[in-house]
């Protein structure tokens, strides 16, 4: 709702008058990026949200970190680009750390199925990288932000309804399929209405906070950086996520956990420092 007012035209997909069709261009782009780019958000999404349900939010949040160092591997294996040693390097570090937090049993959790959901998106969150770089030097952030999250919403809705109607009596689920089409309905919208009344501020700082303006100013921020480098700047996330489970949720780390977190602030500092070295040697001297 906070994006609608920024999502481009539909109309204007078959205005040629504008900028000489270049307005018809850039509202195709727009569409096709946020559609995509949605998809990859509502995947990420889902899976974090399915792993959280198994595994503790410190290392939910830890495994989300591989995403960084999936950024060149599927920059190499799909679109084919150059990755450089260092990059591999401190990928095969950054999973030594990962593993042994993923291995800490001090929250009393040991490794399952979360885990690996984690991990599938953290892949979902490289390829929104990959996608986001390509889309955002030619589109409006405003716009392709607000299409994006138009996208989550409506991919969310058949989730729901499936949520919805799985809760049904047997009665309901093995009798006709629009009555069961509409008792899901309902049920969905009674659910968004209590969830609503009960948590308010949730919803809006979920939705509104950590979603829609969050994604807005990535999609600024990547148009004048490569997407190697935002894995870099987003590389400390677990580690806050850590900190922040620890101070709200009272999850902990054993020494093991805690060498893996030591192991992945060392990755991120070489990281930082070799993408800067990397930019210094590509600018052209004055």
């Amino acid at each position: 709702l906070c994006f609608c007012p920024f999502l481009p035209s539909p109309g204007s997909l078959l205005d040629q008058s504008r900028a000489g069709g270049m307005g018809e261009v850039r509202a195709r782009l727009e569409w096709r990026a946020g559609a995509e780019l949605g998809f990859w958000l509502f995947l990420g999404f889902c899976l974090q949200a399915l792993g959280l349900l198994y595994t503790t939010a410190q290392r939910s949040g830890l495994l989300l970190y591989l995403n960084v160092k999936l950024v060149p591997f599927f920059a190499f294996s799909i679109f084919g680009r150059k990755v450089p040693l260092s990059a591999w390097l401190s990928a095969v570090a950054a999973f030594l750390g990962t593993t042994l937090v993923a291995l800490d049993d001090q929250a009393g959790v040991p490794p399952n199925v979360g885990d690996l959901l984690s991990l599938m998106a953290a892949a979902a969150s490289a390829m929104f990288i990959l996608r986001l770089e390509t889309f955002a030097c030619a589109t409006d952030p405003k716009a392709v932000n607000a299409v994006s999250t138009l996208s989550v919403a409506l991919l969310c809705l058949p989730w729901a309804l499936l949520v919805a109607g799985s809760s049904l009596g047997s009665d309901v689920l093995n009798g006709p399929v629009d009555v069961l089409a509409e008792s899901a309905l309902a049920n969905t919208v009674q659910r968004c209405f209590e969830l609503l009344k009960e948590q308010p501020l949730s919803v809006v700082y979920l939705g509104v906070l950590t979603t829609a303006f969050t994604n807005w100013l990535q999609t600024i921020g990547q148009q004048s950086i490569p997407a190697t480098t935002a894995s870099a700047i987003y590389a400390l996330d677990p580690l806050w996520g850590a900190f922040f489970a620890y101070l709200f949720l009272g999850e902990t780390l054993g020494a093991q956990g805690l060498l893996g977190c030591f192991i992945l602030f060392a990755v991120w500092l070489y990281q930082l420092a070799s993408t800067r070295l990397s930019e210094a040697e590509t600018q052209p001297s004055p």
